[in-house]
């Protein structure tokens, strides 16, 4: 039996808190309700007891979105509960899938059933399935740490016994969705990415050997003229030369079991043709057909092929183009045949072409065109969070992407790479600083869409045709034997750890290209009004967040307060407060404001059921006008951040003198991050990373012997937290009363916030939206924070628990809370403004503008930096020219300025979501920044 569901035959792993002592399970309880009553009818749990989330599945709906004229996919999810006796896949009721978009419904998190049904599937004999129609999310400190139960079916033959049960138990059985009649699911997050077991099938090696003789080969020019006359063709000998990213192309009513397809270019002697491989084959074949690989197709079609795609760009110009007709490998009528070539049994007199590449250098990126296809390799210094973007309003389709920066030793400047999915979700997900990254059939960004402006610093993006690689992964690749792939691994042995590891950062909040100087340029060949967002419509836009989704929003309006905090140290969080157990979404967003966050609130039930889902932080200010928290109020739970009431300090001018005096003695530790129990250790050249078989004659040693290997004390490779007399100065915050270390309000703001209806709170800095020094050891925790929440339950491993906040921010300086109020005086929002450090951050610098402003904080919302001065010795920490009341007092300026704010938001799952304000524009004056 699949483990769909599942029954353990003791209660050994049972977590304390899911399943009571003797065994007995709480699904199979419910179960027995479900299959009892002659009459189907919802059960309502009389004590519903906690059950912990093991994996949430998606999978294309049979319907569309109703709330869309158009035909907008539609998504179901199915859950994998286990009360840790027992586990059950169950259905979960649409209005319920607001849960899973905005990342409150998780692998791993807790959840009380409180009601549910069994449903039949009338289009289908004998299916039926369990549907959660209303649930509480449980707080997340009470969720325990889950064994997943072993396949043990023994206390379930009970259900056999009447033919409900059998029937659930005959659906349970497999490893389809439950509802639609869908026979695979997709990736949480993403449909470009393989998912499931289907893709898991990779064809060898070893090969066995293709027999060759007594076939009759046709090269694909003579094909190319040929085709229409004949009705069965020759097979063909060809050599995978690129490779697509997967296309989904499912929709409602798609009769497809699998819809999708692979680009895939092949070449012979005689030229280079499209292939396109078709559905079911897909998930056969598509992870097992690599770059260079040599494949024999029999029982292949032809036809014209399709000129609206993207096409990869030759790197051999001698290779003849035959784009005119594509190869088409269909699962049936007739059924494809391929067959692999071993790599020893491809002969030289077959004449295939070779693999070829178009490296180049961070030093000729700068010459290059707008448009250019290249491939790149480079060590990486920052890896930024994986994001989600639309594919087009109103839709559930998200593209991901994440921004990465890696070195190649010909400049100090590195390549900005703008990393989109490529189907290699293994590799995706595992790009980390330290790393070697190959990024092929890249595509040079000069240019600024749709308004054409010309960026400053250009950057790479991923093609259609894009492959990744990254350390672990490059033996065997066709590239490795380039020149300029070798000398970049010359290069690379010469590097010292301790130097790289010095500007290695992960995560936080970063934006490329920087906006332009000029607004003009912002809109150039668009009209304004097609950007900007009104403040009424700024609460919408929010809502309609899913988890990791990044948007982009430009705001009218005036400056009213301005607050500066600083970082403050995890020791100095005050705890959560205590919730009676169980933590829901309001019911009424009206009421989810108001409610105390330990009043437990259903979900699914009543007739404003999902009124609450995408609620936000709101305030009153009539009813509230002295509210003191920034933080957010998101369904009235504060589930990730403390309510603080941050006490106004007063920090006299010695005080602070005295904390940048303590800063200025910590200076970088040699590793970064990392503290030396013993300074003298030597410095290590990078030369072990390199996993070339040619560049390295031994083998590569893993991960684990790459950590021990360094040199290092055992504690040097601990996580530290940032010094408190590094972060924190005084113990302070903002709020809608400006309460800050330095802080500074309009004259009209009392007045201004008498007659706001609302005021949205998002003027705390997230400990997501901060950027890491890296520390190799705990890289995997650390790719964990930067990737999306996994669609599986995975256990904690016995390693000592981590927490963002316990590794060193990258920013040597605190933030700005800034309060916003719209052009109309109705709306306000508190948004973070973190600027870079101009001599600190050089991986947030890239782009800006490098000219010396007068440090105002005018001049430094504008261009997005403080000029800091850099040190005499280069040992020691930089410091600011401008002390952060000096800026504060430089606010006056701003006082009834119309300006227009570009902010940049991003939901990060459940109540965070970060608005921070990138920079801001003169409106009275289009032609000044």
């Amino acid at each position: 039996m699949s483990a769909a569901l599942c029954d353990s035959s003791t209660s050994a792993n049972s977590p304390e808190g899911v399943a009571e002592k003797g065994g007995r399970s709480f699904i199979l309880s419910i179960l027995n309700q479900l299959i009892a009553p002659s009459i189907l009818q919802p059960v309502l749990p009389g004590s519903a007891e906690q059950v912990v989330v093991v994996t949430v599945q998606r999978y294309l709906g049979d319907r569309i979105n109703e709330k869309d004229s158009r035909s907008v996919p539609f998504y179901f999810y199915d859950l994998t509960v286990s009360d840790g006796v027992s586990q059950i896949k169950c259905h979960l009721a649409p209005d319920l899938n607001p849960l899973v978009h905005r990342n409150w419904l998780k692998a791993g998190s807790g959840i009380h059933i409180t009601r549910c049904c069994l449903v039949y599937n009338e289009k289908r004999l004998n299916h039926c399935f369990v549907q959660i129609e209303a649930l509480e999310l449980a707080a997340a400190k009470s969720v325990p740490t889950l064994n997943v139960p072993g396949l043990s079916t023994e206390s379930l033959h009970s259900l056999t016994a009447s033919q409900r049960g059998k029937d659930l138990l005959r659906t349970l059985q497999g490893e389809t969705p439950l509802k639609g009649g869908k026979v695979h699911y997709l990736p949480l997050w993403n449909n470009n990415d393989p998912c499931g077991g289907e893709w898991n099938v990779l064809k060898g090696p070893p090969f066995p050997n293709v027999p060759l003789e007594g076939f009759k080969l046709i090269s694909l020019q003579h094909l190319a003229m040929t085709w229409r006359t004949k009705f069965e063709f020759p097979h063909l000998l060809v050599r995978v030369m690129h490779k697509s990213r997967l296309r989904y192309y499912g929709r409602p009513g798609t009769k497809m079991d699998f819809p999708y397809q692979a680009y895939l270019e092949v070449a012979d002697k005689s030229g280079m043709m499209p292939l396109v491989l078709w559905n079911a084959l897909c998930p056969e074949w598509y992870q097992s057909l690599h770059i260079g690989t040599v494949l024999l197709l029999h029982r292949y079609s032809i036809k014209h092929s399709y000129q609206m795609r993207t096409w990869a760009t030759p790197c051999d110009p001698q290779i003849k183009s035959l784009r005119t007709i594509e190869i088409c490998l269909n699962p049936r009528d007739p059924r494809a045949e391929i067959q692999i070539v071993p790599t020893e049994q491809v002969k030289a007199e077959w004449t295939l072409p070779d693999i070829k590449y178009n490296f180049i250098s961070r030093l000729e990126l700068d010459k290059l065109p707008d448009g250019y296809t290249c491939d790149v390799i480079g060590l990486v210094t920052f890896v930024g969070r994986c994001q989600r973007v639309r594919r087009e309003d109103g839709s559930e389709n998200f593209c991901l992407y994440r921004w990465v920066h890696a070195v190649d030793g010909s400049t100090e400047q590195p390549f900005v790479l703008e990393v989109f999915a490529t189907s290699q979700p293994e590799t995706f997900q595992q790009i980390h600083p330290m790393t070697y990254l190959v990024c092929t059939q890249m595509r040079v960004v000069r240019e600024l869409r749709p308004g054409g402006t010309v960026t400053t610093v250009p950057y790479l993006t991923t093609s259609n045709e894009s492959q990744i690689f990254i350390s672990g992964h490059h033996k065997g690749q066709p590239y490795t034997h380039n020149p300029k792939v070798q000398s970049f691994i010359r290069w690379i042995k010469g590097q010292q750890e301790k130097d790289v590891m010095k500007r290695s950062v992960i995560g936080g909040y970063y934006t490329f290209p920087p906006a332009p100087s000029l607004f003009q340029d912002y809109c150039k060949n668009l009209d304004a009004e097609a950007l900007l967002t009104s403040t009424s419509e700024l609460k919408k836009e929010i809502e309609s967040l899913h988890y990791r989704e990044h948007r982009r929003i430009l705001l009218q309006g005036t400056i009213a307060a301005v607050g500066y905090v600083y970082h403050q140290d995890s020791a100095d969080r005050q705890p959560m407060p205590r919730a009676r157990g169980r933590r829901d979404l309001a019911s009424q967003k009206d009421h989810a404001f108001a409610a105390s966050s330990s009043e437990p609130v259903r979900l699914g039930e009543g007739p404003g059921r999902d009124a609450g889902v995408n609620g936000l932080p709101v305030d009153p200010v009539r009813d509230h006008p002295r509210h003191s928290s920034p933080v957010l109020h998101h369904y009235a739970l504060r589930r990730r951040y403390p309510l603080r009431d941050l006490q106004k300090v007063y920090c006299s001018k010695r005080q602070a003198r005295k904390t940048f005096r303590s800063r200025e003695k910590l200076a970088d530790p040699p590793m970064g991050v990392l503290k030396r129990k013993k300074p003298a250790h030597r410095s290590r050249s990078l030369k072990r990373f390199v996993d070339w078989p040619d560049a390295v004659p031994e083998c590569e040693p893993d991960a684990d012997t790459i950590a021990n290997s360094k040199g290092l004390a055992k504690a040097a490779e601990e996580p530290v937290t940032a010094d408190k007399d590094d972060h924190r100065r005084c113990n302070a915050g903002t709020g809608t009363d400006g309460t800050s270390d330095y802080t500074w309000k309009s004259p009209t703001w009392p007045e201004l916030r008498e007659h706001l209806s609302e005021h949205l709170h998002f003027g705390q800095l997230l400990p997501e939206s901060v950027p890491r020094k890296f520390v190799y050891k705990h890289r995997d925790f650390l790719m964990q924070q930067c990737n999306l929440q996994a669609a599986e339950y995975r256990p904690v491993t016995a390693t000592p628990k981590l927490d963002l906040e316990n590794f060193a921010s990258a920013c040597n300086h605190g933030y700005y809370n800034v309060t916003i109020v719209g052009i109309n005086h109705q709306a306000a929002i508190d948004v973070v403004f973190l600027p870079a450090a101009m001599y600190h951050e050089s991986h947030r610098m890239l782009g800006l503008s490098v000219d010396v402003h007068d440090n105002t904080l005018a001049s430094i919302m504008a261009s997005g930096y403080v000029c800091d001065e850099p040190a005499a010795d280069n040992n020691q920490q930089r410091q600011p020219s401008s002390s952060p009341d000096q800026i504060i007092k430089t606010t006056a300026e701003l006082d009834c300025l119309h300006v227009i704010c570009v902010l940049d938001v991003c939901h990060h799952g459940g109540d965070r979501t970060e608005v921070i304000l990138n920079k801001i524009y003169r409106a009275t004056e289009r032609s000044q920044p």
